[in-house]
């Protein structure tokens, strides 16, 4: 038995020490001039890479180490400490490309080094006596098949409420308890687990969350703190896979959601000695038509040559199995904002910006994706489109948001939020100024040009805009749920007129833009 772990431990170690070598012969190839790509080297070893192209800096972080760098200079930042460059960092076919002794010699004591020689493998001893049948694994690792999985929690924070997805691999029972500023959500029929793929909601309208195992540590219990006491937050049921939307007030009492408000259950009021079970299908509802509209957004100017080729990103915000905000008999949130997103590509194209979008389809794509494709495209502004919506069916109108530190929980510096060094080095260097320059041209503009109603300009710690390095706005283009402009989203003409609109506010931003010489 001790032959047979000393063999499995030295074939462990063998892949190990193969994968090691690749990664440093793969840096090597890429060195034969002295240098290297720092994203290359960042992403094997674990490190990270975050480039400000404004600032034109690089910062790569790992563990308590951080290194500052510039191309075409000599001196990097290194723990606050400036350090002279034997050949400064430099632009090559796009990437950035450091001298490979200086990323060995930054760091060295976080990166586990391959030995120059492999030491010879121990002499192997044929095994003789047959092996012991493998021992069957704890009860602890053993699978219950019949039992949910909770596999992602998420959030995102809307103007009224802060709304929470659990998203599961199977059906669940729940309950709700709501007393004080305390509401507590009982869940049955899943394995006591915390995802992994999840994000913090604590901000404006959540002081805390906490996640713990039920009774006999079965199933779950979330435990929000809230910071309003007057309203019970409701929660909705989707399948297909299997969710639990739950939507937690900022404070301001509202008129309570009648049936038609919510596509799979009422507002959760449960007591102890009943569950509701997400296992059943929402009612089958009648599609509304497309209310007949006569409305035509002509292009109000023309581009200033000068910025003739200019990248935007368009974001449609949700996709793929989250189908973001849905009102009973009304295209889901997530194809709204694909067609508008289109459409709008198509009005930028044709006054001579570069237009590009992040989804082309009904596809799952998770934030992390977006940002790094929309910072990899190097855009100049960045535009997310979105669709509102509220258990107050009476709210109408546009809203305009960019990034804002407050709402922010101070304990969120415990996920690396707050005093994180990346996010402290994007606040500090991205042109929140210009983004709200944009957020208000947009504003006015959809206001004149469409006669809609504005909810406002809005600066909040919204996930969408986090980490974009260039100005980004998010744009709620209606209320899905409101009677007449829930109705107008459903119609393609009314989308085209929309994305006329946000386009005609691109031109005019880009026009009032002083160029200095």
């Amino acid at each position: 038995m001790k032959t047979l772990l000393r063999h499995l431990a030295y074939n462990w170690q063998k892949k190990a020490l193969i994968a090691m070598a690749f990664i440093t012969l793969t840096v090597a190839a890429q060195a034969q001039d002295g240098y290297v790509s720092a994203r290359s080297f960042a992403e094997s070893q674990g490190i990270v890479y975050q480039w400000f192209p404004i600032q034109k800096m690089l910062l790569m972080r790992k563990g308590t180490k951080s290194v500052k760098l510039r191309p075409n200079d000599v001196v990097a930042v290194v723990d606050n400490t400036e350090v002279q460059l034997p050949a400064p960092p430099k632009i090559q076919d796009g990437q950035i490309m450091i001298p490979a002794a200086v990323i060995n010699s930054f760091f060295q004591e976080t990166t586990n080094a391959v030995p120059a020689i492999m030491p010879p493998p121990p002499q192997m001893i044929p095994i003789a006596e047959t092996p012991a049948p493998p021992k069957p694994a704890p009860a602890a690792f053993i699978e219950d098949s019949s039992e949910a999985v909770l596999l992602a929690l998420r959030h995102s924070v809307r103007e009224d409420h802060t709304r929470v997805v659990l998203e599961f691999s199977a059906p669940v029972t729940y309950r709700g308890e709501f007393k004080g500023n305390s509401y507590r959500l009982i869940i049955s029929g899943c394995r006591n687990l915390i995802p992994t793929k999840r994000t913090n909601p604590s901000g404006r309208d959540i002081a805390k969350l906490d996640i713990n195992s039920g009774s006999d540590r079965k199933g779950l219990v979330l435990s929000f703190n809230l910071n309003q006491k007057e309203k019970e937050p409701t929660v909705e049921t989707l399948v297909e896979p299997f969710r639990m939307i739950i939507s937690l007030p900022s404070g301001t009492p509202t008129p309570v959601a009648t049936a038609t408000q919510l596509i799979a259950s009422a507002p959760a009021q449960l007591t102890p000695a009943k569950e509701t079970s997400v296992t059943e299908k929402p009612q089958e509802t009648v599609a509304e038509p497309a209310p007949e509209i006569n409305i035509e957004v002509p292009a109000s100017a023309q581009l200033n040559p000068a910025f003739s080729g200019r990248t935007v990103v368009i974001d449609p915000g949700h996709g793929g199995r989250d189908k973001g905000f849905i009102f009973s008999g009304r295209p889901e949130e997530n194809q709204i904002n694909l067609s508008i997103a289109q459409h709008l590509k198509a009005k930028l194209e044709e006054t001579g910006l570069k237009a590009v979008i992040t989804r082309t389809d009904d596809t799952d794509m998770s934030q992390s994706q977006r940002i790094a494709f929309a910072n990899r495209q190097g855009g100049d502004i960045y535009i997310s489109i979105h669709t509102g919506g509220s258990t107050d069916q009476s709210k109408a109108g546009i809203a305009c948001y960019y990034y804002g530190k407050d709402g922010t929980n101070i304990k969120e510096a415990e996920q690396g939020i707050s005093t994180d060094a990346v996010f402290n080095e994007w606040f500090k260097n991205t042109r929140f100024d210009l983004a709200l320059f944009l957020a208000k041209k947009v504003n006015e503009t959809m206001i004149q040009q469409l006669k809609v109603e504005s909810r406002g300009i809005h600066s909040m710690p919204l996930l969408p805009l986090k980490f974009i390095k260039n100005p980004a706005i998010l744009i709620e283009t209606g209320m899905l749920s409101e009677k007449t402009e829930g109705k107008n989203l459903i119609s393609d003409k009314y989308r085209k007129a929309l994305a006329q609109s946000i386009s005609n506010a691109v031109v005019e931003f880009f026009n009032g833009i002083v160029i200095k010489p």
